[in-house]
């Protein structure tokens, strides 16, 4: 039986570290050690659990199944982490519904790490094989290997408790404050970061907040207020009268938490777009890379004559184009490891979504999408926002439907006439033209080979440029309809990438993007354009922002009111707001540097920044992403709006 326990222990360590290295491409020795101490722990339970019967048979049947098991989720994790860069564990199960469409990324992921899959599926096979038959425990070998596992007990519990404790990405605070799979993943272990995601799932999970230092935040003070400075701010809303009439800590904590944010300022883009139409287009893995001034003219031109946003960046968090949807609508960070924000928290109650603001600017909204309306379960999300008109692939919009290569040229032209003549209009484009994959059966970018087959990059850069030109056609009609029709003056486009194009590689990218995308910081730039033809002098934005930052910064831009302090993005225009992007993992850039949560290094971007400073802003990292999370799971803005 002890034989039979070092089988176990050797299994779950050879899958473990060939995990690791296939994930990260280091494993240090401290790291390795928590490994090992963990394998040993799972090893005897999985050793007992497995040796309970007494016909040898049914165990060694028990102990192949398991293992298989064990192999097939590692191999699916590994797959998922190179797609999504997380993990599903159990918490993210359901994201397992985003990867049953996408096979062909799949596929070439599978292909692409072949070595390390090979390396955790054909020794397990042959193990299975030719694996001893598991006898029955005895009473000896039962209390040595609960000896050998308390020990390993005792010293996680050691090392959780003692060894740098108070670090901010220690394991004490992985396992007792925050909800970040992937740093759990990298310091425990696949199987002990699965095990505490299952906890949380049946137990719940309540992140603890880390007040920041008030150092270096700014504040309404004497001096703005003799400025006569005004401010993103309702003032009919009394935070600490709220506080102090809470009973729920929670909310309590969130009022109190709002209440020290400062509003933003108010300026010289405040109500300049006041009544325009908008036209608000999400656009699937848009990146600068697609914008050519010979085959993209009219993205190139959106680009050029609106305002320039040198520092924006989308992300990509664990469920993509979900995650990266419901930032850009509701300026919250998304819930990572536990729900699905866009599903599952889409009847909470917001004031400030652009449909339902510009509803109550007596706009028409209308919401439109060239894949079906099931996916992601969009037609009930968008039925709890009340727009006077929607259409899917398939009903009402006709184009291709499978495969995620749905026309975005199909969709515009079909649907610019349902508001073209409203008073005043607000159209929502979720688009799917540059979705992968990159290759022949993107039949959407092979219709536009023809202009990009002489181009010196390599045939998936040449596929993603091609499906981009269907979404610059798109462009091109929804500016022809719109001028034809005497509207463009009066009429805002707003266009922000989902997330950064993910089915290509850093090398791919790398090869026409003018800017070294190998850092995890810059390969999830974006881009964001903010188009009227009425500006006239060029704007160019260099302040560091993200997705989370669009909705606030329409709403200052055309002038309705709403509270600055108690929305997580910010205004990118504010001159009080210093700009910053998160990472799902917590990482962060901005103007001064960029601060990597996986190894607590910070990157300088300019002389003399005080180790304070970069204490500050990771602790705001923290609470920003912890409050984002309280106020979805309590539906927070309901306490305030009643």
């Amino acid at each position: 039986m002890q034989k039979t326990f070092f089988q176990n222990l050797f299994f779950l360590l050879y899958i473990e570290i060939i995990f690791h290295i296939a994930c990260f491409k280091e494993a240090s020795i401290l790291r390795l050690f928590t490994i090992l101490f963990t394998s040993i722990i799972f090893a005897g339970i999985i050793t007992i659990l497995t040796s309970l019967f007494k016909k040898e048979k049914i165990n060694t049947w028990i102990t192949r199944i398991l293992m298989g098991f064990i192999a097939f989720i590692t191999s699916a994790e590994l797959v998922y982490f190179h797609i999504y860069e997380s993990f599903f564990s159990f918490n993210g199960v359901q994201f397992l519904g985003v990867l049953k469409d996408g096979y062909d990324k799949i596929l070439l992921t599978i292909f692409q790490n072949g070595l390390f899959i090979s390396l955790l599926v054909i020794p397990t096979i042959i193990w299975m094989i030719k694996m001893p038959k598991v006898m029955r425990i005895n009473k000896e070998s039962c209390l040595l290997i609960m000896i050998v596992t308390s020990i390993s007990s005792a010293y996680l519990f050691t090392s959780i408790q003692y060894i740098n404790k108070a670090d901010d990405n220690s394991l004490y605070s992985l396992i007792h404050k925050k909800n970040l799979p992937i740093l759990n993943v990298k310091n425990m272990g696949l199987l002990a970061s699965t095990s505490l995601s299952l906890k949380r799932k049946l137990f719940g999970f309540q992140p603890q907040f880390t007040k920041s230092e008030d150092i270096l935040n700014n504040k309404k003070t004497a001096l703005s207020d003799a400025l006569n400075l005004s401010y993103n701010q309702d003032d009919s809303i009394d935070l600490e009268a709220l506080a102090g009439q809470e009973t729920n800590e929670t909310i309590q904590y969130l009022h109190n938490y709002f209440k020290e944010q400062s509003p933003t300022e108010q300026n010289e883009y405040t109500g300049i777009f006041k009544n325009k139409n908008v036209i608000f287009i999400m656009a699937e893995s848009f990146d600068e890379i697609a914008i050519n001034e010979e085959l993209t003219p009219t993205l190139y031109q959106l680009k050029n004559e609106g305002i320039i946003f040198n520092n924006y960046f989308a992300p990509k968090y664990p469920a993509s184009t979900a995650d990266g949807e419901y930032m850009l609508e509701w300026a919250t960070l998304p819930i990572i490891g536990e729900n699905y924000s866009l599903i599952d928290m889409v009847y909470n109650t917001n004031p400030y979504i652009l449909p339902r603001a510009l509803k109550q600017q007596d706009y028409k909204t209308y919401v439109y999408h060239d894949y079906s309306g099931y996916y992601n379960r969009r037609k009930s999300y968008f039925s709890t926002l009340n727009f006077d008109g929607e259409k899917y692939c398939g009903e009402g919009i006709e184009t291709r439907c499978e495969f995620f290569h749905g026309s975005d040229m199909d969709m515009m032209d079909q649907t610019i006439d349902d508001y073209l003549t409203q008073d005043k209009f607000f159209a929502y484009y979720i688009t799917l033209s540059g979705h992968g994959s990159y290759d022949s059966s993107n039949y959407v970018a092979e219709k536009h080979m023809d202009k990009v087959r002489n181009l010196p990059y390599s045939y998936q850069i040449k596929y993603y440029l091609a499906a981009h030109i269907d979404f610059d056609l798109a462009m091109k009609t929804l500016l022809d309809k719109l001028e034809a029709a005497n509207r463009l003056d009066d009429t805002v486009i707003v266009i922000s990438s989902d997330h950064s194009p993910y089915y290509l590689s850093n090398k791919e990218v790398n090869s026409i993007s003018s800017i070294d995308r190998d850092n995890k910081f810059d390969r999830n730039r974006g881009s964001l354009i903010i188009y009227n033809k009425e500006l006239k002098e060029k704007k160019i934005i260099d302040k560091y922002a993200m997705n989370i930052d669009v909705l606030p910064t329409i709403l200052n831009m055309l002038g309705i009111p709403y509270d600055s302090r108690i929305i997580i993005g910010k205004d990118i225009m504010a001159r009080n707001n210093e700009g910053l992007v998160i990472f799902p993992d917590r990482s962060w850039v901005n103007n001064k540097g960029s601060y990597d949560a996986s190894t607590s290094e910070f990157t300088p971007y300019m002389d003399n920044i005080d180790e304070k400073y970069i204490t500050k802003i990771t602790n705001d990292v923290n609470e920003k992403y912890n409050v984002s999370v309280s106020m979805q799971y309590n539906d927070y803005y309901k306490y305030i709006f009643k």
